[in-house]
């Protein structure tokens, strides 16, 4: 099990640039809201303005369920491997605990398509060990999405041009290295780190 989300809220939106943002794998809408709420504390943000906020999600209820929240400006049922959008149509492009939801040769198409689309960043995520699985239920049903069907490490995102940061600690007992979440420890060193952080600049 990948680290809990809670753990990357204070380390993304600083990292976003720009006030055009698109959440690919939008799920609950998590980012899509964090990113309104806090957009003061990114890059280029300030208390004054709202960023402009899309979200794409492969799965329906996810979508259907989220456009009674109104926390995106527009949302999109679709692939993370063939987004819908023109060449750089976005500031930043967000894909948090998505890519390992591909399979590899998908995961690959689904780096160009966000490379393709976004203007100044990326900001991804995902697990720093193998921990394949099948889909899961939640409160919408049934989501096969959900699946891990890939592995990436850090060495991929690097020959990519991501500068990678850590996020937790992968060994056991959790008990103890729970500490290390609240230091710079596997932030600085992510290859000990139980999920990566990763970040391409594109400007």
């Amino acid at each position: 099990m990948a680290t809990s989300p809670l753990a990357l809220d204070h380390i993304v939106i600083p990292k976003v640039r720009g006030n055009k943002i698109l959440d690919v794998g939008c799920g609950y809408g998590k980012w899509g809201f964090l990113s309104k709420k806090y957009f003061w504390t990114s890059r280029n943000g300030n208390a004054r303005e709202q960023p402009f906020v899309v979200g794409i999600d492969v799965h329906l209820p996810n979508i259907t369920c989220l456009t009674t929240h109104r926390i995106y400006d527009h949302l999109i049922c679709g692939d993370a491997a063939h987004l819908p959008f023109e060449d750089r149509s976005f500031d930043t492009v967000l894909a948090l605990e998505v890519i390992e939801h591909l399979e590899e040769a998908k995961g690959y198409q689904a780096l160009r398509e966000l490379e393709r689309i976004a203007t100044k960043c990326i900001i991804l995520s995902t697990p720093n060990k193998k921990c394949l699985r099948d889909g899961s239920d939640d409160f919408l049903g049934h989501n096969s999405h959900e699946a891990h069907l890939s592995w990436w490490k850090m060495r991929t995102f690097n020959s990519l041009g991501y500068r990678c940061y850590g996020i937790g600690v992968k060994w056991e007992p959790r008990k103890f290295w729970s500490i290390a979440e609240f230091t710079f420890l596997s932030y600085r060193f992510p290859l000990i780190s139980e999920t990566l952080l990763c970040v391409k600049t594109l400007e």
